[in-house]
């Protein structure tokens, strides 16, 4: 694991930020769970969103190539359910939702409900809940919820290189932090900017729900 703003690397050009998470879902690791995969994802110098001191959460909202221009965190549930089902040529109550389950999301899981569409719970590693939401075949049409910032940028890297979209907001868990709570932030704007690479392997003895991808944008 880095720390931010560590250098390594034996100095020539080119110069990179780099997002790396060994394991995202060590419980799941533990477990011999699926779904736990290792990232790491290179941008120009520069390029990769680092968090105000303190705040380690962002709100997170990430869909595939179909929707990304239809959806904004600054709607609400409701809206983005309703917009995901019309990009997409379907119904509301075909629309899946992967959510974190955490005593956080209770809120967030009757909006979804009252708004008739389905949730799929995950129990840790929202890296791999964002692809699973980009990439067809998942059963899964959209992320919503609170997860880490670290992952969150990782988790833009990887939606910038398959064509998907990310979109995140600052969530601080006390009065201190709140001063720093953002505005949204997408995968163009914020959190990562062209060109970006990002590799994902699994972890687990199983293979991973979502495929996985090497690549390039500029």
């Amino acid at each position: 694991m880095l720390y931010i703003g560590e250098i390594v690397g034996n100095g020539r050009p080119p110069q990179v930020d780099i997002a790396v998470d060994p394991i995202d879902g060590t419980t799941l690791t533990a477990m011999g769970m699926p779904n736990a995969i290792s990232v790491v994802a290179l941008a120009e110098r520069g390029a990769l969103y680092t968090a105000p001191p303190g705040i380690f959460y962002m709100e997170k909202l990430a869909v595939g190539p179909e929707a990304a221009a239809a959806v904004d965190l600054r709607q609400t549930v409701a809206e983005n359910l309703v917009a995901v089902a019309h990009a997409k040529g379907m119904p509301v109550s075909d629309v899946t939702v992967v959510i974190l389950n955490r005593p956080r999301h209770e809120g967030l899981v009757r909006e979804v409900r009252e708004a008739g569409a389905r949730i799929k719970f995950i129990t840790d590693g929202d890296v791999a809940g964002a692809l699973m939401a980009a990439r067809a075949g998942t059963g899964v049409d959209i992320l919503l919820g609170i997860g880490g910032a670290p992952e969150a940028v990782i988790a833009a890297c990887a939606l910038k290189c398959i064509g998907g979209a990310i979109q995140c907001r600052l969530w601080p868990r006390d009065e201190g932090s709140a001063g720093r709570r953002s505005t949204a932030a997408s995968t163009s704007t914020g959190c990562c900017t062209p060109p970006t690479w990002r590799a994902a392997t699994t972890s687990s003895s199983r293979r991973p729900a979502s495929p996985t991808a090497n690549c390039w944008t500029g």
